[in-house]
């Protein structure tokens, strides 16, 4: 393709669809209960400038497993809604708020899924052998169930309050620090919240290498409260991050794919669903107006067993004011 014509295709892709992070984490319940931030744009807003998003995670598993002294069976589905909304202080400074609603219940997918895993050689688990359309999250420690829940949970999570502090930005690069903290709104009997605060710190770094390519990545720690699983201990931090890639098709289209992890949040455990996760998040974003965008991203667990087995995100980004 001769130069000339690429740079008429690439060279108008807009900022919106490049550097921009999938706005999801972990879904798995008995993780995302402790304060892990969203991932985040290394781009502050302007001063005075209001930029929010919708985005709604999708996730289904099941998993039975046995540590050395635990036992945890889970099976879900769950809809998992976030509104966020960050805004400039000044040209170095921005506040951020994310709200999730979440809605737990059976597997309306169990059938779709086991499918494409068998389509697609995928490990298929235990998934052929457990009824479909079924809700229960049990964990028994020493022999004792410490939780067993089998009705549907619905209702507002712990949220997520942070300041963000600009610390270098140009047209190509952008660098910023991020100190969040949790609002316990959520309730630990339905594994929506921990009814504790839990802090967490982040770098959130970004490039435009190229008009048509740019990278982005976040590294932090969580510094989770207490825990939601009675006789075991939360660690004292924990590592959570991403990095991500977005390729500019036209000025409407965009590939990314994403790379996210964390550490294990419990102490004393050999369950793997209770430990380290890592995941890949691959799709594309569309422009969908000149301040907006939509992302769309399928994501799997690249340990098998570590995180929900499959997970779809749709998440429209806008803001307010000139683009």
């Amino acid at each position: 393709m001769p130069p000339l014509f690429l740079c008429l295709i690439l060279c108008g892709v807009s900022g919106s669809l490049l550097a921009s992070p999938y706005l999801t984490r972990d879904q798995n319940p008995l993780t995302l209960v402790y304060g892990q931030p969203m991932p985040t744009n290394a781009w502050l807003p302007d001063s005075k400038q209001f930029k929010y998003n919708i985005s709604l995670d999708i996730a289904n598993t099941v998993n039975d497993d046995a540590g050395t002294n635990d036992s945890l069976f889970i099976d879900y589905e769950s809809y998992h809604l976030t509104l966020g909304g960050t805004y400039g202080l000044n040209n170095n400074w921005a506040i951020k708020l994310d709200l999730p609603f979440i809605y737990r219940s059976g597997g309306t997918f169990d059938h779709a899924i086991d499918e494409w895993h068998k389509f697609f050689g995928l490990p298929r688990g235990i998934r052929p052998n457990v009824p479909e359309d079924q809700f229960r999250v049990s964990y028994t420690k020493n022999g004792t169930t410490q939780l067993d829940l089998t009705n549907s949970q619905s209702g507002l999570t712990d949220s997520q309050l942070a300041i963000g502090r600009q610390l270098h930005q140009s047209s190509e690069n952008a660098l910023s620090l991020w100190a969040s903290i949790d609002i316990p709104l959520g309730d630990s009997n339905q594994l929506t919240g921990n009814d504790d605060v839990d802090f967490a710190v982040m770098l959130a770094a970004a490039s435009h290498l190229d008009t048509w390519f740019s990278v982005d990545a976040n590294l932090g720690a969580v510094f989770p409260g207490d825990s939601v699983l009675p006789g075991l201990e939360t660690e004292s931090f924990v590592w959570f991050g991403h990095a991500g890639t977005q390729i500019g098709l036209n000025q409407t289209f965009a590939l990314k794919l994403q790379l996210a992890g964390h550490g294990s949040y419990y102490q004393n455990t050999d369950i793997e669903f209770l430990g380290d996760a890592l995941i890949i998040i691959f799709g594309g974003t569309m422009n969908t107006g000149k301040c907006s965008a939509l992302d769309v991203g399928v994501s799997e667990d690249i340990d098998p067993g570590a995180s929900p087995d499959f997970s779809l995100l749709v998440s429209w980004k806008s803001r307010l004011g000139e683009c």
